[in-house]
């Protein structure tokens, strides 16, 4: 993880996470910063985890911070039917973890969950959730 000197504001955290993730490629998925109730897959939505906030160091290996900030980014392969919703869901979080890793900015990763069904307008869809436990200031 790369050392950094100044801290990111917490109404900055997931602005920062799309620049790191936003696409760079015609393959890439889109990034959304915002919850939204309509979607179109592949696609990452940048949520907060609980909890949302802990004070103090957070993990020793992040160094001294303020607070640490659950930031999740929610992996939607596609709706809930027939196809390579699996592949597709596999190559997102694939997609996810290395950007976030590359970045400068450290994005400790917390935790991966296997694949789910979420209803987002009243349509299922086949996603992850990839929740980093971040350094910031408030």
């Amino acid at each position: 993880m790369a050392a950094t000197t100044t801290l990111t504001q917490l109404s900055d955290i997931r602005d920062q996470a799309a620049a790191a993730l936003e696409p760079q490629g015609p393959d890439d998925p889109d990034v959304l910063v915002d919850v939204v109730d309509s979607l179109y897959p592949p696609v990452l939505m940048l949520l907060w985890d609980d909890p949302w906030l802990a004070p103090g160091a957070g993990a020793p290996s992040m160094g001294p911070c303020l607070w640490t900030a659950r930031l999740q980014v929610l992996c939607v392969a596609g709706r809930l039917e027939p196809g390579p919703g699996i592949r597709t869901l596999e190559e997102l979080v694939a997609y996810t973890v290395a950007r976030l890793k590359a970045d400068p900015y450290p994005w400790p990763l917390e935790t991966v969950t296997a694949p789910r069904v979420f209803e987002i307008a009243s349509i299922a869809y086949l996603g992850a959730r990839v929740s980093y436990a971040v350094p910031i200031t408030v």
